[in-house]
């Protein structure tokens, strides 16, 4: 029994065929599209995506589609007013389901990853687990008592924790200031950077943010880096006192990279408040297919 699982996101757009016990068969990998009239440029292109993986591969051994998308998702399976995407909303489940014709489900991407972080990670023996997505945007999904919880859509909107109240920046969901993605996420680290340095009075070209590592080692920006860790020890804090997880996995574009790691692991470590038992934090064993094993790990083991 196979399926196919797509992880819609903010960069990417990845599709794997993965079997009832997490092999992965065929993977494919292609750009999120940014620009178009509407959001069906983009639901044209996750089409694109699973016609690509059913090439050369018989549909008879597929039982269904399941979606792991950025939010907020709707009750309709669309995505609706995401912060990190150019459409105001782009419809999945019922195009997806009339073209392929196949039994479809759609999850927050979060939220599914963290599922399959329990089914096929590192979560397999804890009962109580949160997956934190350093990536485009923060993102978060967690487990409490060996129950996934779902909200109505998209529980788990951790990167809109208020976090911080010296800088006030806006979020990029334009509903708030102070959020934890406005600061850290690979968006947002960027314009808090040129923010930081018009404050500090530090004139010179804006480096580039690709390594952490990298921005540690200037001089003049190391306290920058002390700031980034300050925020992130804030919302890592926030997440343990929310979920009270035994463990968390960390994933996505910020993190995953190794030459950024030590940098942001030490930082969370440093910084977390210690007034409740400290998890352990780990990289997701899973990199950047946890979304993918998530979506697999909820069509063919769903959550209680």
């Amino acid at each position: 029994m196979n399926v196919i699982a797509v992880d819609v996101g903010a960069s990417n757009l990845r599709g794997a065929i993965i079997s009832k016990t997490g092999r992965v068969i065929k993977c494919l990998k292609f750009k999120t599209p940014r620009k178009g009239k509407s959001g069906r440029v983009l639901t044209n292109r996750v089409i694109d995506l699973i016609k690509e993986l059913l090439k050369d591969f018989p549909k008879k051994k597929i039982r269904g589609i399941s979606i792991a998308s950025i939010g907020p998702l709707n009750q309709k399976g669309e995505i609706i007013r995401s912060s990190n995407l150019s459409f105001k909303r782009v419809p999945l489940k019922e195009p997806l389901r009339k073209y392929f014709a196949l039994p479809l489900i759609i999850h927050n991407d979060c939220t599914a990853a963290v599922w399959g972080e329990k089914v096929f990670g590192a979560g397999k023996k804890y009962q109580n687990l949160v997956y934190v997505s350093l990536s485009s945007g923060i993102g978060g999904g967690a487990v409490v008592n060996n129950h996934l919880l779902t909200g109505r859509n998209n529980a788990a909107e951790i990167g809109h924790f208020n976090v911080e109240t010296e800088y006030r920046l806006p979020c990029s969901c334009k509903k708030g200031v102070g959020h934890w993605q406005a600061y850290c996420s690979g968006r947002g680290l960027p314009l808090f950077l040129k923010h930081w340095m018009k404050k500090k009075k530090i004139k010179r070209r804006v480096p580039s943010v690709a390594s952490l590592n990298w921005l540690n080692k200037d001089k003049s920006l190391k306290l920058f880096i002390k700031e980034i860790n300050r925020i992130n020890g804030l919302g890592f804090s926030n997440v343990i006192a929310a979920y009270d997880p035994e463990i968390i996995t960390l994933g996505g574009g910020m993190i995953l990279p190794a030459k950024n790691r030590p940098v942001i692991l030490s930082g969370i470590k440093r910084n977390v408040d210690k007034f409740l038992p400290l998890p352990k934090i780990i990289i997701t064993p899973l990199k950047d297919k946890i979304v993918l094993y998530g979506a697999a790990a909820l069509f063919f083991y769903p959550a209680k």
